[in-house]
């Protein structure tokens, strides 16, 4: 058994495979529309529903209260009695808050639990490393203090980067007007934004449709060496001929050693609407 057991969200993007291979308990993240709570789930959010939600003018994404967490550090205790949770951007989601009620109220109902909160500081496939980083370190019957070491390493070096049809989606969670501001002053072009750990800043604004996926490459090329390993993933709201493109671009050019290419959870495309094109990297074992 190990050591540690990781906990994070499907905000993560983490398939099924890979997070039962490390162990890894997934707490489905949810949106509120009209009253009425929405898991990210296929079943609950099926592509009708999802394009719906991306044309309403208000999405409510507050996460679950502190019970859910509790409950979930309360399982994942059964496999081992510290849990390490990597949890989404405290910049962008209040579930930090939220989770340490969470995890005080599961170690008060289990002695000798012990959870730690760690805060990724990005989202979507960038999490998603760091949460695997985490697990395989826990694989390898490291102690929690050994867990957030290699959890913090990978942290430092990731890069996430995305080009986005509009803010204006993003801007129904309130969190990124600035941003807005800046990619509304000039018309008719896509923003292309850095998400990288505790950055949430703008990059350049795109004039054609065409540039994504070399502005995309380039970003990658200007920010890694060719000696270190190269783990990429490459993030979509919806599969289409730019996205293949860019995941065929990043594996012939860059031959990385682990490569992932997914779509958003079904809450991400609703709530970040149609015409995402993200990368996620970082160098190292």
């Amino acid at each position: 058994m190990n050591k540690v057991v990781v906990v994070t969200d499907s905000g993560a993007h983490l398939s099924q495979e890979l997070a039962d291979k490390y162990g890894i308990h997934v707490i489905l993240v949810r949106i509120t529309v009209e009253g009425k709570v929405y898991r990210d789930t296929n079943e609950d959010l099926p592509p009708e529903v999802i394009r719906r939600f991306q044309k309403l003018a208000q999405i409510d994404t507050t996460p679950w209260p502190p019970t859910i967490y509790c409950e979930a550090y309360k399982k994942a205790g059964q496999k081992a009695n510290k849990v390490v949770h990597v949890v989404g951007s405290s910049q962008l989601s209040s579930t930090m808050s939220l989770a340490k009620t969470g995890a005080r109220m599961a170690e008060e109902a289990i002695p000798g639990l012990k959870v730690e909160l760690f805060d990724s500081e990005v989202f979507a496939m960038a999490q998603g490393f760091i949460a695997l980083a985490a697990a395989r370190a826990a694989a390898r019957d490291k102690d929690i203090r050994e867990v957030i070491e290699v959890a913090t390493d990978v942290k430092s070096r990731l890069k996430q980067f995305f080009v986005l049809n509009t803010f204006s989606h993003l801007r129904r969670t309130g969190r990124v007007d600035k941003l807005f501001e800046w990619s509304s002053s000039t018309l008719r072009s896509r923003p292309m934004v850095n998400f990288s750990p505790g950055r949430i800043e703008p990059v350049s604004l795109l004039r054609t449709k065409s540039q994504a996926v070399k502005n995309l490459v380039k970003v990658v090329q200007d920010n890694i060496d060719s000696v270190q390993p190269l783990h990429v993933a490459v993030t979509y709201s919806e599969h289409s001929e730019e996205a293949e493109e860019l995941v065929e671009a990043i594996r012939e050019q860059f031959h990385p050693v682990e490569f992932y290419h997914m779509s958003f959870t079904p809450t991400g495309q609703a709530v970040g609407g149609p015409g995402i094109l993200g990368v996620t990297f970082y160098q190292g074992d």
